[in-house]
């Protein structure tokens, strides 16, 4: 019952959101042409059909290919109704091929998804985990260890060398990060005790506070962000009190912290003990409130237009660029930024002169005349999986890497369909669910060499502290709970009555 209801009220969540976006997109959709607004309705239903086949709860294990399309709403949907000129360059007709060969990247990638996630996972045999109990009490140790480093950080109280302080940095951050992400969804799963919960809703909001004293908000709402995903994927539920209290005191900081900056980044550095948080947070929303209600004057200067979040998120205009350069003035690569990825996974140790991480992207610049190879020294001009397939072999790309993709992302979920939180499996993908929200700029070259380096210290985990452990299969819980209620429905009137009369008695003694 407790899980249908779950169901539920995600259900409901998405088709609120749902008709928040309809609403919130209405007039752009009635202002653009009419084969552009087709084609963001097209990518806007290709996108969000994964996420709501997680959340009908008509597909098992963790979300992962759910997110990864969904981050196509604002790279790919939202940019065709908005005023980005990089888009508004090219015709309606090119937003509709461009929209098409989306839609069958992503629903390449959904149907093979589709064929792994399915059904339950029948593997039976032994799995990788770290110990329950220890391991959570380590991840909850490890929280406490960013918090105290976020505040040595602020207040700068000693010197560490940079060499080292990176190090540490890396370790700490790494393994924070997943703590914060598994015990979130032990959360929302109801692993936790009530003062284990109490206890986590302190340490992320204190490590979220001192992250965002930094004056660099975007550590701070993703840190935010990522608990809140990872509750909702642990539950399949919304956890709207820590929602609408983390959204009211994030945002108004985003528009105080320009002048924050410009006081205190131009100047000598300004250190802040754990003393002076409170008035550095109420000095910064003087600020925001100054921004938020101040009247212009006549003789104030025309502020510049800042790009929105859309804007700056696009790709599908460089998917535009692809298609309108190739194969029409420029060759398709066929292939050229993906055979760079063998040497993109050798360590630099075994190959001091290896290639630059981002060396596919600096290609594909290249390529269709957007950069100079000198300027690719200076300026990265991102790409994304998607428009890179195309310029490599065209329409026939977006249908292999999107089956790649799908193949990828649904045999990672069915592996950790029904593992403990804290196995091998689970971690994985926990691991992967962070790539695919933060693989829209990446080429296959960046996203394969930022994986192996990622899972290091996952692998070194499992070969050093995880232990062997042997499930029950699920089908055998299930086998035995059918074959007991056939059994009972079997039973005439009279043997059902004197059954409940005798399970209303207490149990007999035994006999030592």
């Amino acid at each position: 019952m407790a899980q249908v209801q779950q169901k539920n009220q995600m259900k409901i969540v998405f088709w609120i959101g749902i008709g928040a976006l309809v609403m919130a997109n209405f007039k752009a959709l009635r202002q653009v042409a009419p084969a552009t607004a087709l084609g963001a309705v097209f990518i806007g239903i290709a996108c969000m059909f994964p996420m709501y086949l997680w959340c009908a709860g008509k597909v098992r294990g963790m979300p992962i290919f759910p997110f990864f399309t969904l981050t196509y709403l604002w790279t790919f949907c939202l940019p065709l109704l908005s005023s980005n000129p990089n888009v508004l360059m090219y015709s309606p007709a090119d937003h509709l091929y461009a929209s098409m060969t989306t839609v069958t990247f992503l629903g390449c990638g959904t149907f093979i998804w589709w064929q792994f996630v399915k059904a339950p996972n029948q593997n039976s045999q032994p799995i990788l985990a770290l110990p329950a109990k220890g391991a959570e009490t380590f991840f909850f140790w490890m929280l406490g260890v960013q918090l105290l480093f976020n505040m040595y950080f602020l207040g700068a109280w000693f010197s560490i060398p940079g060499s080292l302080f990176s190090l540490v940095r890396g370790i700490i951050l790494g393994l924070s990060t997943l703590g914060v992400f598994v015990l979130c969804y032990r959360s929302g799963r109801g692993d936790l005790s009530k003062f284990r919960n109490s206890l986590l809703f302190f340490l992320i909001a204190a490590i979220i506070l001192t992250s965002a004293a930094t004056l660099i908000l975007k550590t701070a709402l993703t840190l935010f962000l990522m608990s809140i995903v990872a509750y909702v994927i642990g539950g399949r539920k919304l956890p709207l009190l820590a929602l609408i209290i983390g959204l009211v005191c994030i945002i108004p900081l985003h528009y105080g912290k320009h002048p924050m900056r410009h006081q205190y980044w131009n100047g000598p550095p300004r250190h802040v003990q754990p003393w002076e948080y409170a008035a550095w947070f109420q000095e910064w929303l003087g600020h925001s409130q100054g921004e938020l209600f101040a009247k212009p004057q006549r003789w104030d200067p025309p502020k510049e237009k800042k790009e929105s979040f859309v804007d700056r998120s696009s790709v599908i205009h460089m998917l535009l660029m692809a298609q309108n350069k190739i194969p029409r003035l420029y060759p398709y690569m066929n292939g050229a930024t993906y055979a760079i990825i063998p040497q993109l996974m050798l360590p630099r140790f075994l190959s001091p002169n290896k290639i630059r991480s981002h060396e596919g992207t600096h290609m594909l610049n290249v390529h269709v005349k957007r950069q100079t190879y000198q300027e690719t020294f200076k300026t990265v001009i991102a790409w994304g999986l998607l428009p890179e397939a195309y310029a490599n072999f065209g329409f026939i790309g977006a249908l292999l890497i999107g089956g790649i993709l799908g193949s990828f992302y649904g045999f990672v979920t069915r592996v950790g369909i029904d593992a403990p939180t804290f196995s091998f499996r689970t971690l994985f993908c926990i691991l992967v669910i962070s790539f695919a929200l933060a693989s829209t700029e990446w080429t296959a070259g960046v996203y394969s060499a930022t994986l192996q380096q990622s899972s290091m210290p996952l692998i070194g985990m499992r070969l050093v502290l995880m232990k062997r452990y042997r499930l029950r299969p699920p089908e055998k819980y299930q086998s035995s709970e059918a074959s007991l209620l056939s059994r009972l429905q079997s039973l005439n009137e009279q043997e059902r009555q004197y059954l409940l009369q005798y399970l209303d008695q207490p149990l007999p003694q035994q006999k030592p």
